[in-house]
């Protein structure tokens, strides 16, 4: 059998990459890294999605691990993937949805998921009007951020005014989020088929409010009670995905799901459960390349 991974770029490889490799090596016959950005599309009485020579479409599975910075050329890529019948564990369309945070939240909501209460808006004046109505502290979100980078903490209105007029100076949509109050904590599930795989909680260092591994915060080995399990599985099937990680926050009024994830880390979750997820998600797409 042969696997193609799917990554952004041709720059260094990461290290949930390399253990993907690592365990894809143990099953598949052929492993092979392609970039996104040097994948090749073509629509000639046909389509071909070709990188150095080699069409995807003779892959017998292939493995996304596109970030957020990449999703237009990987959701082109998908779609394409889509109509050749390759298989993977999500179509294209989850691209979009999973990697724009106030989709993400609507898809959810529409399946009855519970979410933060949630406004996006093109513009600087009706920014500043939600911005009146809300309590603080409030969240402010870039749309396509990734590893807590692009998410504000703000207990202060004139300073949440201030990062609005930034992010509109950037031409940059404005999402605002309501403030779930916690330790700075959060609870992740690795979804891989249709089990939840490994959980744990990320606890956010010092002050810091985000609880991301990449950015300090350190994990722990947490088990999902049956609710928490149920809700994961729930947003997975929302956001069409049998590969994802969803993050959630344990509030006074109950769980609230605040975040999608496709290309998910697993150095945390790892280190913290002793569990090989990459070795769970490889004996996964074995099984689904042999149907």
């Amino acid at each position: 059998m042969k696997l193609a991974i799917l990554c952004p770029g041709p720059k260094k490889i990461s290290y949930t990459t390399k253990r993907l490799i690592e365990e894809a090596k143990k099953k598949f016959r052929y492993v092979e890294t392609v970039s996104a950005i040097k994948t090749k599309l073509g629509i000639d009485n046909g389509l071909e999605a070709v990188f150095e020579g080699k069409s995807l479409a003779d892959f017998d599975y292939v493995l996304p691990r596109i970030d957020s910075k990449r999703a237009q050329i990987g959701y082109l890529i998908l779609r394409f993937l889509d109509d050749m019948g390759v298989k993977k564990p999500y179509p294209a369309e989850t691209i979009l949805i999973a990697h724009n945070k106030f989709i993400s939240m609507e898809v959810f909501a529409s399946k009855g998921i519970v979410v933060p209460k949630t406004y996006l808006t093109g513009s600087k004046e009706s920014a500043m009007e939600i911005l009146e109505k809300q309590k603080m502290p409030v969240i402010i979100k870039l749309l396509s951020g990734f590893g807590g980078k692009g998410v504000m903490f703000m207990d202060d209105k004139s300073a949440a005014k201030s990062a609005i007029d930034t992010m509109k100076t950037l031409e940059q949509d404005v999402l605002l989020e309501e403030y779930i109050p916690n330790p700075g904590e959060d609870i992740r599930g690795i979804v891989v088929g249709d089990e939840v795989l490994a959980s744990f909680k990320r606890i956010a260092s010092g002050d810091e409010k985000r609880a991301n591994i990449s950015i300090g915060g350190r994990g722990v080995a947490f088990k999902m009670g049956d609710e928490m399990q149920e809700i994961t599985l729930k947003c997975a099937e929302a956001i069409k995905a049998k590969i994802c990680a969803i993050d959630m926050i344990q509030g006074k009024d109950g769980v609230k799901v605040i975040e999608a994830n496709i290309n998910p880390g697993i150095t945390g979750i790892e280190k913290a459960t002793n569990i090989n997820v990459a070795q769970g998600i490889v004996n996964y797409i074995a099984e689904e390349a042999k149907r």
